[in-house]
């Protein structure tokens, strides 16, 4: 069962949330950087500001969390309380990022979808689709 926290302990633990240089980016970029693959970090000038561009092989890669994009996983959950707010920021999320892919697909880009589960459950294994990826002609992944 989890813990039910204090309004105030709620927010500051919400306002300590990055939406960049999170601890999974960061171990993939590692990981890419290892195999050789040179990116471009947080380009505002693409759709969705995408976690990773590769501009080599046209990819470009977003490391969701799987809370906060909803995955459906294990670590997905919606907070009970003031739900309404949290359906509707998740579910314009979701809405959001289906557009953003479609949009950078449209601008020639290839996606990958990294999701924080797969990182966890098997992160080498992760990389090794992601790599693969990357050096295929595959149009999207999530993996």
């Amino acid at each position: 069962m989890k813990k039910k926290r204090a309004p105030l302990t709620r927010s500051q633990m919400m306002q300590a949330v990055h939406s960049e240089n999170t601890k999974p980016e960061v171990r993939v970029r590692r990981e890419l950087f290892k195999e050789g693959f040179r990116y471009r970090l947080h380009r505002r000038d693409l759709p969705g500001t995408p976690d990773l561009f590769i501009l080599k092989y046209g990819v470009v890669v977003f490391v969701n969390g799987c809370f906060w994009h909803q995955h459906g996983c294990k670590f997905t959950s919606r907070p009970k309380s003031n739900s309404s707010f949290w359906n509707n920021k998740f579910d314009n999320n979701i809405v959001r990022d289906v557009k953003t892919a479609w949009k950078l697909s449209l601008l020639g880009y290839r996606v990958a979808t990294v999701w924080e589960c797969s990182l966890a459950v098997d992160f080498d294994h992760a990389i090794e689709r992601l790599v693969a990826f990357i050096k295929s002609d595959e149009e999207t992944i999530e993996i």
